[in-house]
C-alpha cells in the first residue's frame, strides 16, 4: 500500500509560487516525488481560486489537490472550480484520513500566505519536498489516506457523473 502524504507550502509572491510549481513538475519528471497532485491556488479575504492545477504529471488530475482545500476551508469561500473536479468520494476519502488536528493545522499554514501550492506525494518521496518547495515562506506536512484509497474513490466517482 502507497500512504500519501499532504503538503501545504505558503507564499506572499506569486513569482516564488510558480517557481517552486516548475520545479516541482521537473522534479516528477525525473521521479524524485512520486507526485499524485497538485494545485495552487490564492486566497484574498478567504476567498481561495485556483491559480493552476496538475493535469500532465499526477493521476489526480487537480481533483485530489481541490478536495484537500476544500477540506481545509469552508465551502463558502472556495471557488467551486477549486473543490467541484473532486466527487463527494474523493472528498470523504480524503476527510477521513486527516484528523481534525491535522486539518486546523493545514488550514492556519494556508492562512498564512496569499498563495498556497497543495501537493500529494507517496510518503516515501514526501521528504524531497522542502528542497523543491524552497521558496515557501512555511509548509506543513501530513500523512493522509493510501494512494489505492483514492484512487478507487476517483473511479467510483467517474462512474456516478
Amino acid at each position: 500500500m502507497n500512504h500519501l502524504s499532504t503538503t501545504v507550502a505558503v507564499y506572499d509572491d506569486l513569482e516564488a509560487a510558480e517557481a517552486d510549481w516548475d520545479e516541482l513538475e521537473k522534479k516528477a519528471g525525473w521521479g524524485v516525488v512520486d507526485l499524485a497532485d497538485a494545485a495552487l491556488v490564492t486566497r484574498h479575504d478567504d476567498a481561495i481560486t485556483p491559480v493552476k492545477r496538475h493535469s500532465h504529471r499526477g493521476w489526480g488530475k487537480g481533483a485530489i489537490a481541490g478536495a484537500v482545500v476544500g477540506i481545509l476551508f469552508p465551502p463558502s469561500v472556495v471557488a467551486g472550480t477549486v473543490v467541484g473536479a473532486a466527487g463527494g468520494g474523493v472528498f470523504a476519502t480524503l476527510n477521513r484520513s486527516l484528523d481534525r488536528h491535522d486539518i486546523h493545522e493545514m488550514g492556519e499554514v494556508m492562512r498564512q500566505g496569499t498563495l498556497a501550492l497543495v501537493v500529494l506525494t507517496t510518503a516515501d518521496t514526501a521528504p524531497a519536498l522542502p528542497d523543491i518547495l524552497k521558496h515557501a515562506t512555511r509548509s506543513l506536512t501530513k500523512s493522509s489516506s493510501t494512494a489505492e484509497d483514492v484512487m478507487a474513490a476517483l473511479e467510483a466517482d467517474d462512474e456516478t457523473s
